[in-house]
């Protein structure tokens, strides 16, 4: 009689999912309404957890110096509690600040001195924030005053009020206002300025929504 072969025995146990972990980023605004409600908003349609992702705003003040003071003290608070916590540090830190038209942020200038001695990453948006709500709708490389850009981007939001919730308005046209934004950056031959401050308009806003897009597409992996 031939003798079965024996088979080594298999656990068909399913696994617990093993997820990769997300970086963990910090984002510091200068304005306490609009730059942190829209980061928000989009952390939330992407599915970021405020562990991965920490958008602050109303507690730094309006002054650039003081949004990357407000960053670094957050990332040593950090540091110390990380531990204590059991919290990741900080991956990645971003200011997000505007130069502001016709006339610039004081302390603009040792505001992006002291984010890259530090290792931050300064978000310019040259005259305001607003630039990149417009590159949604429209590509402009004209010389913009602050003024200048609401008005334009009252023809595509008529309603459009100075921190208004338009995120729904914007969401849809995400990869235009990246596309609008890589190539005024490029007709201007501005794409390798680190710094925005003379570069009328511009912004760098699209480079951290690439960012947390990228980091919203990390998948958990499940083992077999």
């Amino acid at each position: 009689m031939t003798k079965r072969k024996s088979h080594q025995h298999r656990s068909f146990r399913r696994r617990r999912p093993f997820r990769e972990p997300r970086e963990c980023v910090l984002i510091v605004c200068e304005g306490s309404k609009t730059e942190p409600g829209y980061f928000k908003s989009l952390c939330r349609e992407l599915g970021l957890s405020n562990v991965e992702v920490e958008v602050v705003g109303e507690e730094c003040g309006s002054a650039p110096i003081s949004v990357v003071d407000e960053a670094l003290d957050r990332e040593k608070e950090r540091r110390l509690s990380a531990k204590q916590d059991g919290l990741p540090v900080y991956d990645v830190i971003w200011c997000v600040v505007d130069v502001e038209a016709p006339v610039q942020h004081k302390s603009l200038s040792s505001a992006i001195d002291k984010a890259k001695s530090n290792n931050l990453n300064m978000v310019l948006s040259n005259p305001c924030f607003e630039f990149w709500y417009l590159l949604h709708f429209q590509r402009t490389s004209r010389l913009l005053s602050n003024d200048d850009v609401i008005v334009h981007l009252k023809k595509h939001i008529k309603d459009y009020k100075k921190n208004s919730d338009v995120f729904a308005k914007l969401y849809p046209a995400t990869s235009t206002a990246i596309s609008n934004a890589e190539g005024v950056l490029k007709e201007k031959g501005w794409q390798d300025e680190r710094n925005l401050k003379d570069c009328n308009p511009s912004t760098h806003v699209h480079q951290l929504v690439a960012r947390l897009r990228k980091t919203a597409s990390t998948n958990p992996s499940v083992a077999s």
